[in-house]
């Protein structure tokens, strides 16, 4: 009898049960992955480093991550469903006024300056030179863009009729600020507000094709 097998003759309730502390395990091995990464660094984060911090043997945690690869590729796709919702969340509670693009820059400027952000740009800079980090964390990163481009339409409907410039103000308010953020700028220093500032003003005019300044 195979494992399939196995698992469909076992009642519900045990079938639930196995479920759950199944998903707590992959979840502790991602939660601990996360803080090896922020902690050790990606290349310095091996599989028994893991399995270690974990207090998880390395039999019962290849049960559910066969291998380092495995474990990337769940731990970033989870950081990527947390980015979004995250985003989501923040822009959700922006009021509908004058001080909407600059409230949204704020919210997105302090996301970006989380610890578990750093998680993200160190696995970005990595995926530079590791082609197996490469294939994971590209398209996952790709599909978080456009996951942000339409969660922005659906938050946003002053976009709608500016959607090529909704992308362009994605990419920019994105870029600019994991460029601060490597360069180490002081999030609640002058030059942060400066920039901030100024992508708000740039944002503004992609979104009116208007530049109040003239």
């Amino acid at each position: 009898m195979n494992q399939v097998q196995r698992t469909q003759r076992l009642p519900r309730k045990t079938r639930g049960k196995q479920a759950r502390k199944s998903e707590a395990t992959r979840r502790l091995v991602i939660d601990t992955t996360i803080h090896c990464l922020a902690k050790y660094g990606y290349h310095e984060t091996s599989y028994i480093r893991i399995s270690e911090e974990s207090g998880m043997s390395r039999g019962a945690m290849r049960h559910h991550f066969p291998s380092r690869t495995d474990v990337m590729r769940a731990t970033i796709e989870h950081l990527h469903e947390k980015r979004l919702a995250a985003f989501r969340k923040a822009a959700a509670n922006i009021p509908e006024d004058e001080t909407r693009t600059r409230a949204n820059i704020e919210a997105l400027w302090q996301h970006v300056n989380h610890p578990v952000f750093m998680v993200f740009i160190d696995l970005g800079l990595a995926a530079r030179k590791d082609r197996e980090l490469a294939a994971i964390f590209r398209p996952a990163q790709e599909n978080f863009r456009r996951e942000c481009y339409y969660a922005a339409l659906d938050l946003f409907p002053e976009w709608l009729k500016r959607r090529e410039q909704l992308r362009t103000a994605i990419d920019m308010a994105l870029y600019m600020m994991e460029g601060m953020v490597l360069d180490d700028v002081s999030p609640d220093g002058e030059q942060a507000s400066r920039l901030l500032d100024f992508l708000g003003h740039e944002l503004d005019v992609l979104k009116t094709g208007k530049d109040q300044q003239d």
